[in-house]
């Protein structure tokens, strides 16, 4: 008797002994317990917002890398009022051309003499060829003004074929120009246009 008391008595203790464990472990027995809880959500957040490690980004193409400014802002309002000036003059010698072009065409300016119409023939093309010339003058200026206001396609002063610096005595010349001397260089060589060598925008 004594022995099945003792028995009993073990399988009690061995019953609130297991029931504590699973307290311990499940709290109400229905979930985590509130810390627990709290340390997960705070892995699940953390997990959500670490970046994994990268490695080295692969370096970009020559065009991307070739894009710090040559000049400070300060002077690059110089160039701009530079340009700006030039394209205003150009643009008035495109208007008096193409005005001298339309009024030879209209007999306004032809001479009664046959050989002298010819001569303004010759010279109304030589005008509109001209205006046409001045006119890509423009279209490389305006280009030049994106590149001081966007750096787009590069900043300004640096050279579209060898991504360098274009020197300053070239460009007091000819602000405009998207080609240093070796990149216009190149282009002469191999029988090029300026646009052959120009990035698209």
């Amino acid at each position: 008797m004594p022995k099945t008391n003792e028995s009993q008595h073990m399988k009690k203790g061995e019953a609130d002994k297991s029931d504590k464990d699973r307290k311990k472990t499940n709290g109400s027995g229905s979930g985590p317990r509130p810390a627990a809880k709290a340390q997960v959500s705070e892995r699940l957040k953390a997990a959500r917002t670490e970046k994994p490690e990268r490695s080295e980004r692969p370096a970009k193409s020559a065009v991307a890398t070739a894009v710090a400014q040559v000049f400070p802002p300060e002077e690059l309002v110089k160039w701009r009022e530079q340009l700006l000036q030039r394209r205003a003059e150009i643009a008035g010698d495109i208007d008096a051309l193409e005005k001298d072009a339309m009024e030879a065409e209209d007999g306004h300016t032809t001479p009664n003499h046959i050989a002298e119409r010819g001569s303004d023939a010759e010279l109304q093309d030589v005008s509109l060829n001209i205006a046409g010339d001045e006119k890509v003058l423009i279209w490389q200026i305006d280009r030049a003004l994106r590149k001081i206001d966007q750096s787009s396609p590069l900043p300004f002063g640096v050279c579209e074929h060898t991504r360098q610096p274009i020197s300053k005595n070239r460009l007091q010349l000819m602000p405009w120009t998207p080609l240093s001397i070796e990149g216009a260089t190149y282009m002469e060589e191999n029988g090029l246009t300026v646009e052959d060598l120009l990035l698209d925008d």
